[in-house]
C-alpha cells in the first residue's frame, strides 16, 4: 500500500517596515490554489510543488495536495489572513484522513500580527493535527530567519542551496526523499541550530560568488560525511525584525546530536569570520553615470542597472521612479526599465489608448519612503494583461500576472518603461519579451531587484551595476528603525562577539 503524504505551500517574506499590510487579497493575487488544481499548474515547474510531484511519481506515494500560495514580499501578514490560511490548511489535512507524512513549502521569514514567527505557527498548527509520530518535513528559503521553534516543530528542515533560488524543485525533491526514509525507519533525524550574531545584507549573498560560495561548498562537503543528512546555510532576512532575525546554520544528522552540534558550530564560525565580505557591492548613481557615459555606441551586451532599495521581493512597493528619473537626466539611449507599479497611470494609459500621448505623475504614491512622483510626458506604445510564463532558470514554468500593464515611451532619447498594477521583481527575460521588448538589443536594462535577477539577466549582461535609491530594501540598515531584532548584532552594533 502506497504512502499517503499531504503537501502544502504557504510562503511569505515579510518586511515589517513596509506600509502595505499583507492581506488575503495579496495571496489571492499571486494565485491561491487548492487540491488537484495545484498538480495541474505546478507539475514540471521549478517550484516546491514541482519537486513534491516529481518525488511522488518516482517513489509511487499518494500525494494529497492541500493548498499552494505565496505572496509578493510586503508588510506584516494580518491576523485575519493568517487565521484564514491556517483554517483552510487545517481543514485540508483533517479531510485527508490518516497520513504517513506531511511536506511543506515555507519561507522562514513570515511575520504576522498574531505571531512574529509565522512559519513556526504554521508548523505547530500542523503538528497539533498530525501528532508527534507523523514526520513533517519542510523546505525553507535561503533568506529564512530560522528559529528554534521551527526546528522543534519540524522533523527535518531543508533550506535552498542557491541564490538566486534555482533549486526550489531540487530541494523539495530532497525533502520528499528524506521524508520517505524517515517513514520507513531508515533514519532518525536530529538537528542542531547555530545562529551567529549577524544579520547580513543580501546584495553579496548570491551563492555563485564569495562569501556564500565557500559556505555552501563546505555545507555540501559536510553532507557527504557519514551520518549527516542535511546542512543548511541561511543568510536571513533582516527587515523581518524579529527576535530570530539573522543568519543560521542548521545541521541534521542521523541520531547523532553531538556531530550536528560540532559541525554546526564549525560552519557558523566560518560564516562569522567572513562576515565583512557580505558588505559593499553597491555603487552610487554618480558612478553609474560614469559607467554609462563610457559605453560604446554599439554594444554587444547591455549594462544591467539595478535599484536594490525598491525591490518588490524585498518588501518594497516597486513604485519608485528614481531609476527613470536618473535615466532621463542622463539622456540614456536604448534603455528599457522594469518596472514602476502605478495602477492609476496604467488606467490613464488604457483610457488614452495605444499611440496616444499622455502626461503622468508616475510612481511614488505608496508612501514617502521611495521618492516622489515623477512628472513625465510619453507615448503609450502597448497595453497588455501583464501575464506571461517564466522561461527560467528561476521559477521556470510558473505563470506571472502583473495585472494590466502599459508600455510607456518617454524622454529624449526614448526610454521604454513597463508600468504595472502589481508589484513583482523582474527575474525573467520574458518580463520584457512578453511586452514586445527584446532585452538583448538594449544598451541599458534597468531593473528593481537585488540578487534574483542574476539568474536570467547576468548571462546576457556586459556589466551589472547595483545602485541604491530611497527605499526599505537596500543595504543601508541605518534607514530602518529596528525594534525586535536581538541585540547586539553585526553590522548594526559595534564590538559584537561570537563565542
Amino acid at each position: 500500500m502506497s504512502l499517503r503524504i499531504a503537501a502544502a505551500q504557504i510562503s511569505h517574506e515579510t518586511n515589517v517596515f513596509s506600509s502595505v499590510k499583507t492581506n488575503l487579497d495579496a495571496f489571492q493575487r499571486s494565485g491561491l490554489l487548492y487540491g488537484e488544481a495545484i498538480i495541474e499548474r505546478e507539475r514540471g515547474t521549478n517550484s516546491a510543488f514541482g519537486g513534491f510531484i516529481d518525488a511522488a511519481e518516482a517513489r509511487a506515494f499518494e500525494l494529497i495536495p492541500i493548498m499552494s500560495v505565496w505572496a509578493t514580499p510586503s508588510g506584516m501578514v494580518t491576523s485575519e489572513t493568517i487565521m484564514s490560511l491556517l483554517a483552510r490548511l487545517t481543514q485540508g489535512i483533517r479531510a485527508a484522513g490518516p497520513l504517513d507524512g506531511v511536506l511543506l513549502g515555507l519561507h522562514g521569514a513570515m511575520v504576522t500580527e498574531i505571531d512574529d514567527d509565522g512559519d513556526a505557527l504554521i508548523l505547530e498548527t500542523v503538528r497539533k493535527i498530525v501528532g508527534v509520530e507523523v514526520p513533517v518535513v519542510a523546505t525553507l528559503d535561503l533568506h529564512a530567519n530560522i528559529s528554534h521553534r521551527v526546528v522543534d516543530a519540524a522533523t527535518v528542515l531543508i533550506g535552498y542551496d542557491t541564490y538566486p533560488h534555482v533549486d526550489m524543485a531540487e530541494r523539495a525533491l530532497e525533502a520528499a526523499n528524506l521524508l520517505d526514509r524517515v517513514i520507513r525507519g531508515e533514519v532518525r533525524p536530529v538537528s542542531e541550530l547555530v545562529k551567529p550574531p549577524m544579520a547580513p545584507t543580501s546584495q553579496n549573498m548570491p551563492t555563485d560568488r564569495e562569501p556564500m560560495r565557500s559556505l555552501v561548498d563546505r555545507a555540501h562537503d559536510l553532507e557527504r560525511l557519514p551520518g549527516v543528512l542535511n546542512v543548511t546555510v541561511a543568510g536571513g532576512f533582516p527587515p523581518s525584525d524579529s527576535a530570530d532575525t539573522g543568519a543560521s546554520v542548521l545541521v541534521t544528522t542521523n541520531d547523532d546530536p553531538e556531530l550536528a552540534r560540532r559541525l554546526g558550530g564549525e560552519l557558523a564560525r566560518q560564516m562569522w569570520d567572513r562576515r565583512a565580505q557580505f558588505l559593499g557591492g553597491v555603487s552610487s548613481f554618480e558612478h553609474a553615470a560614469v559607467v554609462i557615459s563610457k559605453l560604446p555606441q554599439s554594444i554587444e551586451k547591455p549594462l544591467v542597472l539595478v535599484d536594490i532599495a525598491d525591490n518588490p521581493w524585498g518588501g518594497s512597493p516597486g513604485d519608485s521612479a528614481e531609476l527613470l528619473r536618473f535615466l532621463l537626466a542622463e539622456r540614456v539611449r536604448d534603455a528599457a526599465l522594469a518596472m514602476i507599479v502605478d495602477p492609476d497611470s496604467v488606467q490613464a494609459c488604457i483610457a488614452a489608448g495605444v499611440g496616444a500621448k499622455v502626461n503622468l505623475r508616475l510612481g511614488g504614491k505608496t508612501d514617502d519612503l521611495h521618492g516622489p512622483p515623477l512628472p513625465v510626458h510619453g507615448c503609450v506604445c502597448g497595453i497588455s494583461d501583464g501575464c506571461y510564463v517564466n522561461y527560467g532558470p528561476m521559477m521556470a514554468g510558473l505563470p506571472v500576472d502583473l495585472g494590466p500593464t502599459a508600455v510607456l515611451a518617454c524622454g529624449e532619447p526614448e526610454i521604454q518603461v513597463l508600468v504595472t498594477c502589481k508589484a513583482e521583481t523582474p527575474i525573467d527575460l520574458n518580463v520584457f519579451r512578453a511586452h514586445g521588448i527584446e532585452p538583448t538589443s538594449k544598451r541599458v536594462i534597468a531593473l528593481k531587484g537585488k540578487g534574483h535577477f542574476r539568474a536570467a539577466f547576468e548571462p546576457i549582461a556586459g556589466c551589472v551595476v547595483l545602485v541604491e535609491g530611497p527605499g526599505i530594501s537596500g543595504s543601508d540598515f541605518k534607514r530602518l528603525p529596528f525594534r525586535k531584532i536581538k541585540r547586539p548584532i553585526w553590522p548594526l552594533d559595534e564590538g559584537v562577539r561570537f563565542d
